[in-house]
């Protein structure tokens, strides 16, 4: 499954804005709609998510509440270097 054109939307928006509020849900479904790879062995809070170019995005997964911002943002990053977001 792709980024839609809502997804794409709403990831452009949290990038310009503070990033607040963004779970690790949120964001790991935007990293797996990506073409990116969940962690193969989910220990500890660490999880690296792994798209086919190489490209890594680590994210904290603490089971609850928001991601720090920083997180997010280098997910986002990584999302649209990779092209899933159409210009």
């Amino acid at each position: 499954m792709a980024l839609t054109a809502r997804d794409c939307s709403d990831i452009r928006s949290t990038l310009k804005g503070k990033a607040t509020n963004c779970d690790y849900q949120t964001v790991g479904r935007w990293l797996s709609k990506a073409g990116f790879e969940p962690p193969r062995k989910p220990e500890g809070s660490h999880r690296v998510w792994v798209h086919s170019s190489g490209r890594r995005v680590p994210l904290v997964d603490k089971g609850h509440g928001a991601l720090l911002p920083v997180y997010v943002k280098k997910a986002i990053r990584a999302i649209l270097e990779t092209g899933a977001c159409p210009e």
